[in-house]
């Protein structure tokens, strides 16, 4: 029509920072077929970013019809992705530099799929601790081309400590692959020892949320203003913070109010008593996937702690104590409804067949961190549920004392000594992959 006419005539090919609300490859660029090679860097605007040109660019994009990848909510280098692949000819290359998220996100799970389907993936540079931008955001960059990749293999490199200093990353067959392909680890071997899941073997929970309740007593009170350094009938229970958690053993405890009318009565969030007075629990911390090991702290002084951190409770410790939240994870047989959860009657007899130290040592071990590394949802993050799904040899009692044995001797010398017990640590390793009899 008279409009698109317009919009054809006014396009001037010769300006470099004018836009256009159009795009033909073969008018622009006598490109009919399409590109042989698509490069780039998309912009990366999440979905929760406000503005109404942002909306509105955002609702084009859906309404066009024109994508397949769009899903939950989509950052904007997705539809780019997308759409410079398509706009190849075959056995054309496309090329873009993205955030990482490509690799883990949730919302970029159909589009990791899509592309390990309809693109034949030759290669992905994964920069995950390099800052190539200032921002704060970590990239990904890839070669996808227009053909069928069922039987290449992708090659896989990560970019560590430096650009350019490169570790290939195993890889397979395409079509034996599946979406973590995207994500910067490599496979977790098969282990020929029986196994059993932690989240089968502890209850896990995050910790209190410390701070006034927004409706009861809104801005009342911080964690600051609870908690010190000495105890006293007020400060009458030890209370530990992620900041101050260390491999083994909290590095440092305070103090923290207790049964005063504000504490723990008017928490965000305060969870259940019976949780950290149990004898034994192990702790752990969320950022733990960006140090470079796990870290797990053995707790037997019924530490109190908060949203920062984790505990692992054996199931038999909580025998009885029942409420809402452990009702989500597991029930009794007299308790109704929970269709397919496990009953806690199993997990308990389960949990009592392992000492916790036995745990602690797996948990912490090289074998442990490779299994998240290649698991967990975040290479930013690990969550609970990722250490849920931790498989731990199942041996016997007589088969665990050797590993708790060198936890003893390791939280004894970090006991008096913080920096203590390297060579023990890895002679953790080297029994612990023992008893998982990795294959291959």
């Amino acid at each position: 029509g008279h409009d698109g006419a317009e919009a054809v005539a006014g396009w001037d090919p010769y300006d470099q920072n004018a836009g256009s609300g159009w795009f033909d490859p073969a008018w622009m660029f006598g490109a009919p077929a399409g590109f042989d090679v698509v490069i780039g860097n998309p912009p990366y605007v999440r979905a929760d970013f406000r503005g109404e040109r942002h909306k509105a660019a955002r609702r084009a994009v859906l309404d066009s019809g024109a994508y397949e990848t769009l899903w939950q909510k989509w950052d904007m280098f997705v539809p780019f992705m997308e759409r410079s692949f398509k706009l190849l000819a075959p056995g054309g290359v496309s090329s873009l530099i993205v955030s990482d998220a490509f690799g883990h996100a949730k919302y970029a799970l159909k589009a990791r799929e899509w592309f390990l389907r309809n693109a034949c993936i030759e290669r992905i540079d994964f920069y995950s601790r390099i800052k190539i931008f200032d921002a704060a955001v970590h990239n990904l960059s890839y070669l996808f081309r227009k053909a069928d990749g069922a039987a290449n293999a992708p090659l896989r490199r990560l970019h560590e400590p430096e650009f350019g200093d490169v570790t290939e990353l195993a890889t397979g067959r395409q079509a034996d692959l599946d979406e973590r392909v995207f994500f910067p680890a490599d496979s977790w071997r098969a282990p020929a020892a029986p196994t059993i899941r932690l989240g089968e073997l502890c209850y896990v929970s995050v910790g209190m949320v410390v701070h006034a309740h927004e409706t009861k007593a809104p801005g009342a009170f911080t964690l600051e203003d609870l908690v010190q350094e000495e105890q006293d009938d007020e400060h009458s229970k030890a209370f530990v913070e992620g900041k101050y958690l260390d491999r083994w053993l909290p590095a440092q405890t305070r103090w923290i109010e207790w049964g005063t009318e504000r504490a723990p009565g008017l928490f965000r969030r305060k969870t259940f008593p019976e949780l950290y007075g149990v004898a034994e629990k192990l702790l752990s911390i969320g950022m733990a996937a960006g140090a470079d090991r796990p870290r797990v702290a053995y707790d037997d002084r019924q530490l109190y702690h908060n949203h920062s951190v984790w505990c692992f409770v054996p199931w038999h410790a909580l025998r009885n104590v029942r409420n809402r939240s452990i009702r989500k994870s597991a029930r009794y047989r007299d308790e109704n409804g929970g269709g397919e959860l496990p009953k806690r009657e199993a997990l308990e007899a389960a949990s009592r067949r392992f000492s916790i130290k036995y745990l602690l040592g797996v948990m912490n071990s090289s074998s442990a961190l490779d299994f998240l590394r290649a698991h967990r949802r975040s290479n930013i993050n690990l969550y609970p549920d990722d250490w849920k799904a931790l498989p731990l040899p199942d041996v016997p009692p007589v088969a665990q004392r050797p590993v708790v044995a060198l936890v003893d001797a390791i939280l004894a010398a970090k006991r008096t000594d913080s920096a203590a017990a390297t060579s023990l640590e890895a002679e953790i390793d080297e029994t612990v992959c023992a008893l998982y009899r990795f294959n291959g």
